[in-house]
């Protein structure tokens, strides 16, 4: 009986040990299944997740992609920046309209010259945005402004200006405190508010802003790819040689005739302007005797350049498309539309350009004039080949061969547009044809050049001897 209960005993034993063990196994296995409900739950919520996110990027990826197509890309600006963006309205000769800008890897401020014409400047800002949004470093090296002349300004240029703030571009506003004064009744005032206007460019970005170098551009201008790589690499260039002016990306014979290579640099007497460059110290040296009009003219006059040149290229890195405008446009329909705008990239920051340092390019000159082959035939020398001299004993018979050449004539205080050391080099076929003064040169008499008053559609003067056949000269064209 004993024996019996030990055993009974021991059986109820063994069945709560697997009771227990159940109870703990089922416990645990409770457990686990609850942890990988949750792990599971968590899972499903993550794929939820990116399945959300990844129909937000597609919807948004094809929001971008309709900007694109339908839409210039835009550089947006950086919110947290603190550049002002609009400046106070300013006169020349008063107070400024802000203090020193940072000049931080800063190359040359570069303003954009406006006035009443939003739909040319709509066209150039394009442009200008296009090439310079090329290096993203552009945008340190060469800031963006717009500065909008008249009184009051005119909205439609106003507004287009702002309208590309978040782009990088600034903007300014010339203020007429009174209307200019002219020296005579027939007089345009457009030209004196044009030499009021660039003072005030000059003032503010030099004297105030501080800037070392400044990159003047109008609004009718189309520009070339290779535009600021060109400036970047001359800008050392302007700045060690005090023999020279300034920098432009405009020749006055670039049309499309007259020009091949996209590398070739040229120094000029003669002032081209039409996007140039210069430096705050030239600008300190001409400030003082600024000009009421005539801005330009007044830069070629021998007394302010003092014997200083200037880099142009062979082939322009801007087009002027501004057929309308204060000059009324004039040589645009004979010349300027015919203008070749450069299309090749130049990598100018890799190009050997020693050969502009003022010694090696006189020298360089001379012997490529010595080794010309020498012509007095105009139409001979447009079928030669390689470099023809033709040389010219007085403004008028230079007048005559580029007549014949079908070229701008015009010359300013005794310098042809274009010359270096009265030298006019242009290109017809396969012949490199230099125009220059020869041994027997005399320089035009400054009392003829006034009493002639007039030029014709090419430039050249219109003398009282030769006015009526002068005016057969309107055949001339590209």
């Amino acid at each position: 009986m004993a024996r019996q209960a030990q055993v009974v005993w021991l059986i109820v034993a063994v069945i709560c040990f697997i009771s227990l063990q159940a109870l703990l196994f089922g416990s645990y296995h409770n457990h686990v299944t609850a942890q990988q409900d949750v792990v599971i739950g968590h899972a499903i919520s993550l794929q939820e997740q990116l399945a959300r996110a990844h129909r937000e990027n597609t919807r948004l990826l094809a929001m971008y992609n309709h900007i694109v197509h339908h839409r210039p890309p835009r550089i947006l600006q950086d919110k947290t920046s603190d550049v002002q963006m609009e400046f106070p309205s300013g006169t020349e000769d008063k107070a400024c309209i802000g203090g020193p800008q940072s000049l931080d890897g800063v190359v040359a401020a570069v303003v954009i010259i406006t006035f009443n014409r939003p739909a040319y400047l709509q066209k150039h800002l394009e442009s200008v945005l296009s090439v310079h949004r090329r290096h993203p470093e552009h945008r340190e090296r060469f800031p963006l402004f717009v500065s909008q002349d008249g009184t009051p300004a005119h909205e439609g240029v106003a507004n287009m200006s702002k309208s590309y703030a978040s782009q990088g571009i600034r903007y300014m506003h010339h203020l007429e405190l009174e209307p200019p004064k002219t020296l005579t009744k027939k007089e345009n005032k457009a030209y004196y508010r044009i030499a009021n206007h660039y003072k005030f460019i000059m003032e503010t970005f030099f004297d105030c802003f501080k800037y070392p170098r400044l990159i003047l551009l109008e609004d009718d201008m189309e520009l070339a790819p290779d535009f600021f790589t060109y400036f970047e690499a001359t800008a050392p260039l302007l700045d060690s040689d005090p023999s020279l002016y300034c920098v432009s990306s405009w020749n006055d014979h670039g049309l499309e005739k007259f020009v091949s290579d996209p590398l070739q640099l040229q120094r000029s007497d003669f002032f081209p302007g039409l996007g140039w460059m210069l430096t705050n110290a030239v600008w300190q040296d001409v400030k003082g005797l600024w000009p009421h009009a005539y801005w330009d003219d007044w830069m070629r006059l021998s007394a302010v350049r003092k014997g200083r040149q200037c880099i142009r290229p062979e082939i322009c890195r801007n087009f002027n498309f501004g057929e309308r405008g204060s000059s009324k446009g004039q040589f645009f329909k004979k010349f300027l539309q015919y203008t070749r705008l450069n299309d090749v990239d130049v990598d100018w920051m890799h190009t050997d350009l020693s050969y502009l340092e003022a010694r090696r390019y006189e020298e360089d000159m001379n012997a490529t004039l010595a080794a010309a082959l020498k012509q007095s035939d105009v139409t001979l020398a447009k079928m030669a080949s390689g470099d023809v001299l033709l040389e010219y004993d007085s403004q008028e018979h230079y007048e005559k061969i580029t007549g014949q050449l079908q070229m701008l004539r015009e010359w300013k205080d005794g310098i042809p547009r274009g010359a270096y050391r009265g030298v006019v080099t242009v290109r017809q076929g396969n012949a490199r044809i230099f125009i220059a003064p020869s041994s027997k040169f005399k320089p035009p008499d400054p009392n003829a050049v006034k009493s002639a008053v007039k030029t014709d559609s090419t430039g050249a003067l219109v003398r009282k001897r030769d006015r009526k056949a002068a005016m057969g000269l309107s055949h001339v064209a590209t």
